[in-house]
């Protein structure tokens, strides 16, 4: 069933921000809600421009759009950049599965998935910029499937946007994305352990 992935990550994290999040965490209400409004919107769809548009994902872009509209002149350059490159990567992906599923050896969605979170680590790569390398993906991948669902359409292909498979998509990038972050922060804690010591003098 596409969707399950997507609704099983989305619970797992809001039990993470509901009860087990310290409660004085930064924005742990508004992650809870947030995750719980899209876990309702799941099943809606509402039309825009003759397009099915899934209400989850109409909220995700949402989102992403208001966030990157905050940032600086130099930042939304940089990331628009780093969107574009993600968005196209997104729909070549989405094409050639629908037009050569043979050259899928795997799920064209992790496939999809795993290109998407490379090449914004290509772009974002430090764990200080993690956010900015979720948002980025997102965005990318928002971009990607409203441009693959117009491409479709126009040569007589029913697509609707932001599909159930790709719920499971954005599912799979926020395990990779946490997966990396982990990644950084074990790396920086075994890095402080195997550094010497501020002033101290190894012997030969």
């Amino acid at each position: 069933m596409e969707g399950i992935i997507f609704l099983w990550v989305a619970w797992g994290i809001w039990v993470y921000t509901t009860f087990i999040m310290r409660k004085s965490a930064n924005g742990r209400f508004k992650y809870s809600f947030l995750l719980l409004c899209m876990i309702c919107l799941f099943p809606h769809w509402f039309t825009i421009f003759s397009y099915e548009v899934n209400a989850a994902f109409g909220l995700m872009a949402l989102l992403t759009f208001i966030y990157i509209r905050a940032l600086g002149l130099r930042q939304k350059l940089y990331m628009l950049i780093a969107l574009l490159t993600i968005a196209m990567s997104y729909a070549g992906i989405g094409m050639i599965a629908i037009y050569d599923p043979v050259l899928m050896i795997i799920d064209p969605q992790l496939v999809a998935a795993l290109l998407s979170v490379s090449l914004g680590f290509l772009f974002y790569s430090s764990l200080e910029k993690i956010r900015m390398l979720f948002i980025t993906v997102m965005g990318g991948c928002i971009t990607g499937d409203v441009l693959l669902a117009i491409t479709l359409n126009k040569i007589g292909f029913v697509e609707s946007i932001g599909n159930h498979g790709f719920l499971d998509n954005v599912a799979y990038m926020v395990l990779l994305t946490l997966g990396w972050r982990l990644f950084l922060v074990l790396n920086a804690l075994m890095n402080n352990k195997i550094s010497p010591k501020k002033g101290e003098v190894k012997s030969i």
